[in-house]
């Protein structure tokens, strides 16, 4: 049985570092192939969680085994380096179609993530927020994959959450807009944030029903 079926876009949780590798998917036949950006890897076979990107089934978060070895089409192809996948486990999938969103007008930092500890800290207005991402805009230049991160206090407690560019658009006002998908939130953290999104929505109509 086939695992995914429509998907080119996944996420590696690197075994050995805190590590989120964006990966190019490719699927031919029940075969998996995986493609990395950079020169830093060697031939290995390793066990990782891995995100699936499914067009057709959502987020699919497995359990793979990867062996990693050097692209023979390189450098006619832009990878250097590929893997050859097999899942070994599903773990769970997130349909985020069906999230609700609400619209804000949050301004927070957030913080680039960069080689080693290369950092690069800017400030975003979110304009729109689900349990499943946010659409930010922001002078920052980011392009698709580049990690962020913020703090907020949906609930009781300050969060730290990640998010991956997903896709980014410009407009004529000198400014970008992104979407953007949380990252390896834990069960908690997406309660709290879904829960805050039914308290805005809940206070937006109560506003627009106290203003009739």
């Amino acid at each position: 049985m086939m695992v995914l079926r429509d998907c080119n876009r996944g996420m590696v949780h690197w075994p050995e570092e805190d590590r989120n590798l964006p990966v190019d998917v490719e699927l031919q036949g029940e075969e998996i192939f995986l493609y990395f950006k950079g020169y830093k890897f060697q031939d290995s076979r390793f066990v990782s969680e891995i995100d699936f990107y499914d067009k057709q089934q959502g987020m699919i978060v497995t359990l793979s085994e990867v062996v990693m070895k050097r692209n023979p089409a390189f450098p006619d192809s832009p990878y250097p380096w590929m893997g050859v996948c097999d899942v070994k486990e599903v773990l769970r999938v997130v349909q985020r179609q069906n999230d609700v969103r609400v619209s804000v007008a949050m301004e927070l930092p957030f913080v680039k993530e960069g080689e080693g500890d290369e950092e690069v800290h800017f400030f975003g207005i979110i304009r729109n927020l689900s349990a499943g991402g946010i659409f930010m805009e922001t002078r920052e230049a980011l392009k698709e994959d580049d990690i962020v991160h913020f703090r907020y206090r949906f609930d009781k407690m300050d969060r730290e959450l990640k998010l991956v560019v997903v896709w980014v658009k410009t407009n004529d006002r000198g400014t970008y807009g992104y979407g953007l998908r949380f990252l390896r939130m834990s069960s908690g953290e997406e309660s709290e944030v879904r829960n805050h999104v039914f308290r805005l929505i809940f206070e937006h109509a109560r506003k627009r029903k106290k203003d009739e």
